[in-house]
């Protein structure tokens, strides 16, 4: 298949879940905030920062029966819930998810399906897919398909805050931890391509040659410097250059695939499937996706699908304890990319939750997403800061 003419369709809705079948009749609408939860320095990519904190919100969704689902959502889409999402919810009545998400993902149409609104029905249709799965009383990965509890992980961070030894220290614990591939950031609005090419080699000649090492520039580099940085990282052993140009300058992307040694990565920024053919056609070899920021888990299964069809590189990330249960749904060819210094904060907050071992996700095999935030001890130490419950 060549790069010119790769066959990619976009259909709308690309690839359905079971959860199409299933049936519900939501009785209650629920929101909770957790304090933030500090995090030990702060955090800084090549564009951005510091991250110094982690603030959690969470929606559950009750069934009639008494079943319940629940997942993280984004407060910043508080609005959209109260005034567009929970009254559609309380209307259902025995009501096809076929039917209800149709009527959720129109009533987003103005807001646009590449921004915070199609994150937020992204969220809330993991948030469906942990309710589907209790109420078949199977753990998520198999609701979609798995076979494997297990997931395998990259371990990600590399401030740009970080000193080299700081740098090192923190990349040589995770390969003694047994991650087979490790990301750092590089990059910046004042880095020079020799300060970048320092501290990417500095990691990469401390590695064993065979521990993977990916690099992500969050978009901050010029075609013209990407172009050139990318030609020096062929002589380094380096998985894969991550973002190194503005996500939506896609006729770029295709320059700088088009003569890159180093396989080219993308998809994080995205919200829906539909934009994923265009990163294949521009020769995009590693697609990111991060479930619960797609649209639908639909959408995001059939990304997956597109880059196994494609013999493409695939993986996932986001908050990890979450959405370790969807990336392993896909199997061994996958990766879970797990951003310590950032969500690792996300375990504090859970009584049930995938444990980290030889550089993968254990997956409990509990009915759900796998994942479920410890109210009780939240509440006994006062750190629920905002509830709001519709009927």
């Amino acid at each position: 298949m060549t790069k010119e003419n790769p066959s990619v369709e976009a259909d709308l809705f690309p690839l359905k879940t079971p959860i199409y079948q299933e049936t519900f009749d939501i009785h209650a609408v629920e929101l909770r905030c957790v304090a933030p939860v500090k995090f030990e320095r702060p955090f800084y990519d090549a564009t951005m920062g510091p991250f110094a904190e982690y603030r959690a919100c969470f929606v559950r969704l009750t069934d009639r029966s008494g079943v319940w689902g629940e997942c993280e959502f984004p407060f910043t889409a508080f609005d959209l819930l109260k005034n567009s999402f929970v009254p559609q919810l309380l209307e259902t009545k025995e009501t096809s998810y076929e039917k209800l998400y149709h009527l959720l993902y129109w009533s987003i149409r103005n807001e646009g399906f590449r921004g915070g609104a199609a994150l937020a029905l992204g969220h809330l249709d993991r948030i469906f897919h942990d309710l589907a799965a209790r109420q078949q009383g199977v753990p998520l990965f198999r609701y979609l398909g798995g076979s494997k509890p297990r997931v395998r992980a990259y371990a990600s961070g590399g401030s740009i805050s970080l000193t080299g030894s700081e740098l090192l220290d923190e990349c040589l614990a995770w390969e003694a931890q047994g991650y087979a591939t490790i990301k750092m950031k590089f990059g910046g609005l004042e880095t020079t391509l020799h300060d970048d090419l320092t501290r990417i080699a500095l990691v990469r000649e401390a590695l064993r040659s065979e521990t993977g090492l990916a690099v992500d520039a969050n978009q901050s580099l010029s075609l013209d410097k990407a172009q050139v940085l990318s030609r020096e990282l062929g002589e380094m052993n380096i998985a894969w250059l991550e973002e190194p140009i503005h996500s939506a300058a896609l006729h770029d992307i295709e320059t700088l695939c088009e003569t890159s040694p180093v396989p080219i990565s993308y998809g994080e920024s995205e919200r829906t499937a539909l934009v994923f053919p265009s990163l294949v056609r521009a020769g995009v070899q590693h697609l990111q996706p991060i479930a619960g920021h797609i649209l639908g888990l639909g959408e995001w299964l059939s990304i997956a699908e597109m880059a196994r069809d494609h013999g493409l590189m695939f993986s996932g990330g986001g908050t990890s304890h979450l959405n370790a249960a969807i990336v392993a749904a896909v199997g061994d060819e996958a990766q879970l990319e797990y951003l310590e210094p950032v969500v690792g904060t996300m375990a504090s907050l859970l009584s049930v939750r995938a444990e980290i071992n030889n550089g993968h996700f254990i997956l409990p095999e509990v009915p759900g997403i796998g994942a479920e935030v410890d109210w009780p001890r939240l509440e006994k130490e006062k750190r629920v800061t905002d509830r709001f419950i519709w009927k």
